[in-house]
């Protein structure tokens, strides 16, 4: 009569290591996370009331390069949304009211103020990749 012992067969190398490496191989080319991105808020002057046709830019930034990836204008009510899909590679987004693309801004308007889902920041806007962002402009005349 057998032993137990005998009876158990050990696993090879071959397939532990298929085991272990074969989810690393079917995930490569996929993103595991997502890098879509979303970012909405209201661009307003001191009193709280809206602006309007102010253009609001989302730019991904890396390593000595930046990429512009969508422009919108706020509406009648100041409110503004996007969303982007962040290239890999890029490890910041960034959403900015930028005078150079607003006129009724360097018309009107000397500086602004900025919001992070609520908290006033004294830097400006690296939005979460791959998550929901509220970005408010507070507009200086």
């Amino acid at each position: 009569m057998r032993s137990a012992r005998a009876n158990l067969k050990r696993p090879s190398w071959s397939k532990i290591i298929i085991v272990l490496i074969w989810p690393l191989i079917s995930l490569q080319g996929c993103d595991i996370f997502s890098r879509t991105s979303t970012v909405y808020g209201r661009v307003t002057e001191i009193g709280g009331s809206g602006v309007d046709s102010i253009a609001v830019i989302f730019v991904a930034y890396k390593f000595l390069s930046e990429r512009g990836l969508l422009l919108v204008y706020t509406d009648k009510n100041g409110s503004y949304s996007g969303t982007v899909d962040v290239p890999k590679g890029y490890g910041n987004l960034d959403v900015i009211v930028s005078p150079n693309r607003n006129p009724k801004f360097t018309d009107m308007y000397r500086d602004y103020e900025v919001y992070i889902n609520g908290n006033k920041t004294k830097g400006c806007c690296p939005a979460e990749i791959g998550g929901k962002t509220q970005y408010d402009f507070k507009l200086y005349k």
